[in-house]
């Protein structure tokens, strides 16, 4: 896939998750998806599985979200990078975040996905 069309499917992808599109988003990931997902210690744990990365995703029926794409990179011809905006209230809490994510596609589908974030204690915490 050309940088022009990674770039446009890392934008579908999070620009679901920020809408609540969780099946959309879903769609866009490869059946057999690995991804790496920030824990509270600033580690990652890993999934293997799109449907078991979706299921680590937090609750967002309870919480007022806004996200943003603040930049996106075509790396190469199958990797592109971005990096994510986060604010959300819930339950009386506020968080403001960032996450980059680093996805590799084949086949026109995110097949890996890599998170880090500037918080993750605190969203750990705000999400739990």
């Amino acid at each position: 896939m050309d940088k022009a069309g990674l770039e446009q499917l890392a934008t579908d992808l999070f620009g679901a998750y920020g809408a609540g599109e969780m099946e959309r988003m879903r769609s866009l990931m490869a059946d057999e998806m690995v991804g790496w997902i920030t824990n509270a210690e600033g580690g990652v744990d890993r999934t293997d599985g799109a449907d078991a990365y979706m299921a680590r995703l937090p609750d967002l029926s309870e919480a007022k979200l806004r996200t943003r794409v603040t930049q996106v990179l075509g790396l190469d011809e199958e990797r592109v990078m971005t990096m994510i905006a986060i604010r959300a209230s819930r339950k009386g809490k506020d968080l403001e975040n960032y996450a980059a994510f680093l996805a590799r596609v084949a086949d026109g589908k995110v097949a890996e996905l890599w998170m880090v974030e500037a918080q993750p204690a605190y969203s750990d915490e705000f999400w739990s």
